[in-house]
């Protein structure tokens, strides 16, 4: 298994970033096959309120906690996804960049 782990900072507060995690549900479902489960109101080891969009699809699964300062993602890929890591990673930190901007 390989692993990509990507964390982003931001200034949005909860209902912005929650507002990016859906955006970015919607298109993970629609551009790579995701099935996506949305889990809202956690709590995280911090003690912060967090929300976790778990995903998966053959070959990759993981997860995107949504905090009122920080987005975190963590994608582990399957034997044959792995060899395409780094373009995977780049569009994923993309894709996000483009989102919270």
């Amino acid at each position: 298994m390989s692993e990509i782990l990507i964390q982003r900072a931001h200034t949005l507060g909860m209902a912005k970033a929650r507002a990016v995690a859906a955006q970015w549900q919607k298109e993970a479902e629609a551009d790579w096959g995701m099935d996506c489960t949305y889990v809202a109101n956690e709590t995280n080891e911090a003690g912060e309120a967090q929300d976790r969009l778990n995903f998966e699809r053959a070959g990759a699964s993981g997860y995107l906690c949504v905090t009122a300062s920080q987005l975190t993602m963590k994608l582990e890929l399957g034997f044959l996804m792995a060899a395409f890591k780094d373009k995977i990673e780049e569009k994923i930190t993309n894709n996000l960049d483009k989102l919270l901007a």
